[in-house]
């Protein structure tokens, strides 16, 4: 299995993964198929999430509670200032009716509930997606249902058999969960969108990715990595909003990032530059700002010279957002459960979700 030291060539894939969700959302025409990013970054959360559960499993000393904490540290602040900021903003500029649907989608959002009620609204690429300020959440509720889930299997799976068993195991369910993703996709096109059952698979490969780790000759990494890059890439150009998705198609992207993940090229020039570096450090920021600034140039009508100024504003926001909410340090060190009252990210949660329903009601 790997190790814990910091990959470089991980935080690369992140930039490339943000930068392709951020031009496709801003003008499709960009990159098309942007929206890949997305499984992308499933793929890297599945691989990190696995690694700290299965050290902490092998280990011994494996608290779910801290787990849980530790993700609501990361994920929670900057997503319930963001949504703050989005309530007192819409406080002046939008109408009721648009204000009312704003108090609930961000009340689902901090809830980490936002793809439930997006699959039930309407299709990701409608036009109508474009007014909805914060519909770019469903994907963090995606993942925050995985991490609640996925730890929680693999405790219980620990007790009954081998770590041995449990890989072989996860292996299988990897397979298992692409191909219903694949019969999914083309009988319930929009609750496959959104929904966990079609995504568990890709954070899965990227669990496998850990388990299984290659051990490559360094030729051998370089090729595994402009093979990734390749399919990534050939799947951001190549593939449209026409395209089912996630679907048979999403393997492309998928395997990309796996492939990357085992070539383990810390010292590459593609991954491992100044701006990639920085990029992909701010990726999560970027991700959050990016959508809403896309909704206010659609919602009011302007013109393609702020498509540009948004990009770069995206970039900004989200660098002031790690450097000032991402980067404070919450304490993790809860021995049970009923000391998560002295959580902050959770006081931030109970405070945004209470605001957002009260306008909504």
């Amino acid at each position: 299995m790997q190790n814990n030291s910091f990959r470089q060539d991980i935080n690369g894939l992140r930039a490339i993964a943000v930068i392709a969700v951020v031009l496709f959302h801003f003008n499709a025409s960009w990159m098309p198929g942007g929206f890949a990013g997305v499984d992308v970054f499933f793929v890297i959360s599945g691989f990190l999430m696995t690694g700290i559960i299965f050290r902490g499993i092998e280990q011994e000393n494996f608290s779910i509670l801290k787990f849980y904490v530790a993700r609501a540290n990361r994920i929670i602040p900057a997503l319930a200032v963001l949504c703050l900021v989005l309530l007192v903003f819409g406080w002046f500029y939008l109408t009721p009716l648009e204000y009312k649907a704003l108090g609930k989608h961000a009340a689902r959002s901090v809830a980490f509930l936002s793809n439930i009620i997006y699959w039930k609204e309407s299709g990701y690429f409608d036009a109508a997606s474009h007014e909805k300020w914060l519909l770019h959440t469903w994907s963090l509720s995606v993942e925050w249902q995985f991490y609640i889930i996925y730890p929680l299997v693999l405790v219980a799976m620990r007790k009954f058999m081998s770590t041995k068993t449990m890989k072989s195991l996860l292996l299988i369910g990897t397979v298992l969960g692409f191909i219903f993703c694949v019969i999914a996709t083309y009988k319930w096109p929009n609750p496959s969108y959104y929904l966990l059952p079609t995504r568990a698979w890709e954070m899965m490969l990227g669990g496998i990715a850990y388990l299984y780790p290659f051990a490559l000759q360094e030729n051998r990494k370089k090729f595994f990595e402009c093979t990734g890059l390749g399919l990534i890439i050939g799947s951001y150009l190549l593939i449209s909003s026409e395209n089912p998705w996630p679907g048979y198609l999403a393997i492309f992207p998928v395997i990309g990032t796996f492939l990357v993940i085992q070539a383990h090229r810390n010292n590459s020039i593609i991954t491992n530059n100044l701006v990639f570096q920085r990029l992909g450090t701010w990726s999560y920021s970027i991700y959050l700002w990016h959508w809403p600034i896309v909704v206010a140039i659609y919602i009011f009508s302007l013109s393609e010279f702020y498509t540009y100024i948004g990009v770069l504003l995206s970039v900004f926001l989200g660098f002031l957002s790690h450097q000032y909410i991402e980067r404070i340090k919450f304490s993790n060190d809860f021995s049970n459960f009923l000391m998560l009252y002295k959580s902050k990210p959770l006081h931030l949660t109970l405070v945004t979700a209470t605001v957002s329903y009260l306008l909504f009601s």
